[in-house]
């Protein structure tokens, strides 16, 4: 696995996301939560194995076993991408797990609302694919009390020949959960393809207790 860029290549955005996301919890009444949803429950060691014991929470559909994902995740789906055969291969949410996410040059996917708080400050899953030239973006999406939606890169990964799980990634939208009525927020992720290459996705995971 080759991770030629981590989150680290954009640590300028990560800091100029913390300056703004202060800003908005400075200045605005409230962060916007949308419609409400259920935040993610149980919560395991999901990526001990790799040294992290931290717990991880799964996102919402995020091992992509879901039937008729396409239609039923909640998820967006553009450029052909799409749920396929073939887990992660460290079946590390489900040893009868066979589903992840494909997603061919020129495609994006975009999870649903999820809700998440102060404590929810970073994400972490597994990809393969790539080639040279060849990135998966990963961006968070998140609407202001004042209606603006902000969409703001993360991370910007190489992916490999075999699957391995990303490092941790910070998304700082959490913060806005710190002006909301009920301590939360609702945030989506956007994963888009650059290049002439595809990537796979899978098992998408949240941390709630980092910190803790």
């Amino acid at each position: 696995m080759r991770i030629a860029a981590t989150p680290r290549t954009f640590g300028a955005l990560a800091v100029c996301v913390t300056a703004v996301l202060a800003l908005c919890v400075a200045g605005v009444a409230g962060a916007a939560t949308g419609t409400a949803v259920a935040c993610p429950g149980t919560s395991s060691t999901t990526f001990a194995q790799w040294g992290d014991t931290d717990q991880y929470t799964l996102a919402p559909n995020g091992d992509f076993e879901a039937a008729n994902f396409a239609t039923t995740s909640g998820w967006t789906l553009t450029g052909g991408a799409a749920v396929v055969s073939g887990n992660e291969s460290f079946f590390v949410h489900g040893k009868t797990d066979s589903h992840s996410l494909s997603l061919p040059a020129g495609s994006t996917a975009t999870t649903a609302p999820i809700c998440v708080n102060v404590y929810d400050p970073t994400m972490r899953f597994f990809v393969t694919g790539g080639g040279t030239g060849s990135s998966l973006i990963v961006s968070v999406v998140a609407t202001l009390a004042n209606g603006t939606v902000v969409n703001v890169p993360l991370a910007k990964l190489a992916g490999g020949s075999t699957w391995a799980p990303t490092p941790a990634i910070y998304f700082y939208a959490n913060l806005l959960a710190l002006r909301s009525a009920n301590g939360q927020a609702n945030v989506q992720f956007r994963f888009t393809t650059t290049g002439s290459a595809g990537f796979k996705i899978d098992d998408l995971y949240l941390d709630p207790r980092k910190g803790h």
